[in-house]
């Protein structure tokens, strides 16, 4: 047999790729593959399964949830497009909805994918012909009225269903270039050096379904224009993520085994361009890498209200490219600005003037410190910028509950398109260093592992809560003062912003214990889910959060991630927006939980999709998106139009209905069912996609009653 070069073994694989999509394709219009809401089982369960009714594949479990007054599943991994037979993959992780037309509500969710690292999704094509295997950005479109009665009625999401796609088209990288195909000098950053070679992954890690590849897209955030006001915050809809994780791994190579295992790095990827932070233009179907927002790598990219015309702020939650410490960060930009901050010409390119417009070329990042006589307060002693300080705070009972703080940036600043800087000469490794700390002040540096922030609905605000997941617990910032700030900066980036931290739930045992309502029973009969897999009362490995704010209550929304063999756990917390305190000290509300090693239900087979079950994993809810807006009808039984929903619209439309019927969307990875249809199509690992309405007590929504 004749040997071929790896080209053109890369260019045989791609082939075989395209030529599979045509495959499924004839098979999703034959009938032969589950199609786009066809799936009516949830994933989610109320309680482990205790009948043998409830462990039946291809149908749900316990869903009696104690705190939701239902649940429907609207997709799930591995079903097909039944017109294009394009698949849906997984792990699905980001979410969001808002209106295409009049009629339809486009869904939005991305794909956690680590191409070989785990499972290789299918080749998505650009328009220049590069494909990209890892993470994909998928929409799923559903008749407006058809979804606003979905919860009441017993049909299957497929019926609602109008089409599905990917969100973009056309994607630029870290260098400011279209990514072509590898064969035409195409580049993709996170195997890139700053000169634009490419590195090539271990021989363990080659690619076979695409060019390249899309990192974990995690955590994710639609910004419409003028949110805040005429004028105020992103001046396009955008759609805000970022690639996640160090792939160190993939250029390492293992040899040996056991204790005599060896490990040799090929290349060390903090002398590449590291991770991707990426915002795609809606309209224009076109995604752009913002080198502006940092490299390091984030779970999600969250803009705030600046309360000013000429500036966006975004909070930049993540990892920091595996540096040991790094503080809670935001972005500051300047709208109009080019690289040099000075107006952008008029003549830029189309790629330039959609960054600039909405403050996305001359900004600077900006960690979070705390003036050194405060330090005491916090139960912190010894001020030292290498240790993680945050965490020693969040886990201290005896700490104040709240703070002074200041935002400051580093002395770096991203530089340009022509002037690409490798991850390891960035900020990553200045914010431990003595020389980088702010005049009187230290960086409040943690345990990088931070997963999602929530924004405050309240658009007069500008006030987010932060998920420290390391530890489990949740800080809240308000930047009071960002206004007056802002206009002081007089057209430039400010040297600070200040503002106040309140620990709205720490991190020891027995600051939270879940009601469960008589569900909520572990796998196992390990006891029930109002405490964590180890029995301790408090919140474990948080990630996915979503605040709501009704007429009558506000709610973070939480989603953990701790591994529990024993069913992870997804809760509502009602909080008090006067202190940021929770309403009812100590007391959250259980909602579902799925997958973990020891569900009964994955043991003996079954699933939501049928055939898919692999073996019994943990699972992960990872985010909600509030869709009351778009699914609410006013007095005369019409909904509102998309100029009432647009800018400041939404969340007075959102604010006017109590939290018990606000509609929600949300997800969950479950790994679990992997197998089957979702490995046929090449889905990577399996989850679902499903709306619900909260169903909270009286007791924990009435402030009134509390106070």
């Amino acid at each position: 047999m004749p040997s071929i070069t790896p080209a053109e073994a890369k260019t045989t694989a791609l082939a075989t790729a395209l030529m599979s999509c045509t495959a499924l394709t004839a098979m999703a219009q034959d009938g032969d593959l589950v199609t786009i809401g066809e799936t009516t089982a949830l994933v989610a369960e109320a309680s482990t399964p205790g009948d043998g009714f409830e462990i039946v594949d291809g149908e749900s479990a316990d869903t009696d949830f104690p705190f939701l007054d239902g649940m429907k599943a609207l997709a799930t991994v591995g079903e097909v497009d039944a017109e294009t037979g394009m698949a849906l993959t997984g792990w699905p992780d980001g979410n969001a909805a808002w209106l295409r037309d009049e009629e339809t509500v486009r869904l939005g969710y991305q794909s956690e994918s680590y191409a070989t690292m785990s499972t290789e999704t299918y080749g998505w094509e650009m328009e220049s012909g590069v494909l990209f295997t890892g993470s994909h950005l998928h929409y799923i479109d559903y008749d407006r009225a058809a979804m606003a009665d979905f919860l009441g009625n017993e049909e299957a999401a497929s019926a609602m269903v109008e089409g599905s796609g990917h969100l973009y088209s056309t994607i630029y990288n870290v260098f400011g270039e279209e990514v072509l195909p590898r064969s035409e000098g195409g580049v993709w950053g996170n195997q890139a050096t700053p000169d634009g070679e490419i590195v090539e992954f271990d021989d363990a890690f080659v690619l076979s379904e695409g060019d390249f590849f899309f990192q974990s897209f995690c955590g994710a955030y639609y910004e419409p224009a003028g949110k805040y006001g005429d004028g105020i915050g992103f001046a396009d809809d955008a759609w805000m993520m970022a690639e996640e994780w160090n792939i160190q791994e993939m250029f390492d190579e293992v040899t040996g085994e056991g204790d005599g295992e060896t490990v040799v790095s090929k290349w060390n990827t903090n002398e590449g361009m590291g991770l991707a932070s990426i915002v795609v233009d809606l309209a224009n179907e076109t995604a752009y890498t913002v080198p502006a927002m940092g490299q390091s790598g984030y779970e999600k990219i969250m803009p705030i209200n600046p309360q000013h015309p000429d500036y966006v702020v975004a909070v930049l939650a993540g990892y920091n490219h595996d540096m040991a410490v790094a503080p809670l960060k935001i972005y500051v930009g300047l709208k109009g600005a080019g690289v040099d901050g000075q107006p952008l010409a008029e003549d830029a390119p189309e790629r330039d003037q959609f960054l600039a417009r909405n403050g996305l070329l001359h900004g600077r990042i900006y960690g979070v410190a705390v003036a050194n006589e405060t330090f005491a307060d916090l139960g912190i002693e010894e001020i030292d910028p290498t240790q993680e300080l945050m965490d020693a705070y969040i886990t201290n009972p005896d700490a104040v509950e709240s703070f002074d703080v200041a935002f400051v940036p580093t002395s770096y600043q991203w530089g340009g398109w022509d002037e690409p800087v490798a991850v390891g000469d960035t900020e990553i490794a200045l914010w431990s260093q003595e020389s980088e700390q702010p005049e009187g002040h230290t960086f409040l540096n943690g345990n990088t592992k931070t997963e999602h922030p929530a924004v405050d609905p309240d658009i007069t605000r500008t006030r987010w809560v932060q998920s420290l997941t390391e530890q489990g617990g949740y800080v809240a910032f308000a930047l009071d003062a960002i206004a007056e700030e802002l206009e002081a900066a007089d057209g430039a980036l400010p040297e600070m912003l200040t503002g106040t931290a309140t620990r709205t739930l720490a991190a020891f045992d027995g600051a939270l214990t879940l009601e469960v309502g008589e569900k909520g029973v572990k796998h196992g009969g390990m006891g029930t889910h109002a405490t964590d897999e180890d029995g301790v009362a408090k919140s474990t490995a948080p990630d996915g959060l979503m605040w709501i704010k009704g007429s009558d209550a506000d709610v973070l929304i939480v989603n953990e991630d701790s591994g529990n063999a024993f069913g992870e756990r997804k809760y509502a917390l009602v909080v008090d927006p006067e202190t940021m305190q929770l309403v009812e000290p100590g007391r959250g509300y259980f909602l579902a939980m799925a997958g973990g090693d020891e569900s009964p239900r994955a043991q003996s087979g079954a699933g939501a999709l049928p055939g898919t079950v692999v073996e019994a994993k943990t699972s992960e809810f990872s985010g909600s998106w509030n869709i009351t807006a778009l699914l609410t009808r006013k007095e005369d039984g019409s909904f509102h139009t998309m100029e009432e929903i647009a800018g400041t619209g939404q969340q007075e439309i959102i604010g006017s209905v109590p939290v018990n019927d606000h509609l929600m969307m949300g997800v969950v990875q479950h790994r679990t069912e992997s197998g089957g249809q979702v490995a046929e199509v090449k889905a990577d690992h399996g989850g679902q996609i499903f709306m619900f309405e909260l169903e909270l007590p009286e007791g924990a929504i009435d402030l009134s009653m509390l106070r």
